[in-house]
């Protein structure tokens, strides 16, 4: 019998892994028109405004993938920032993990 609280191990030989990537998104309130205002910490470039966190972080995770998936498709290196880019007053950050 198998502890139904774990979780399955899988070999080398179940497949390749899926690449797994942090984003780092820090979010913040423009003053001027209350737009949600969200950049990526750890990959230079990256930003979006929207009306709601959620739609800052949609369009956040969909370009950094894009961006990711084609560096990586290339083998080109990625571009992080290290250290990335800390919140400053005002701010809030959230991290995202993003599957290739």
């Amino acid at each position: 019998m198998t502890d139904p609280e774990s979780l399955p191990l899988f070999s080398d030989s179940d497949g390749s892994p899926v690449p797994v990537f942090n984003c780092q998104i820090i979010l913040s309130t423009s003053e001027s028109d209350q737009q949600i205002v969200g950049r990526v910490a750890n990959l230079g470039g990256i930003s979006v405004r929207g009306n709601t966190e959620r739609e800052v972080l949609t369009g956040i995770t969909q370009v950094f993938r894009a961006q990711v998936q084609a560096l990586t498709e290339e083998k080109m290196p990625i571009p992080w920032i290290d250290p990335p880019e800390k919140a400053g007053p005002g701010e809030t950050e959230r991290f995202v993990p993003i599957h290739l």
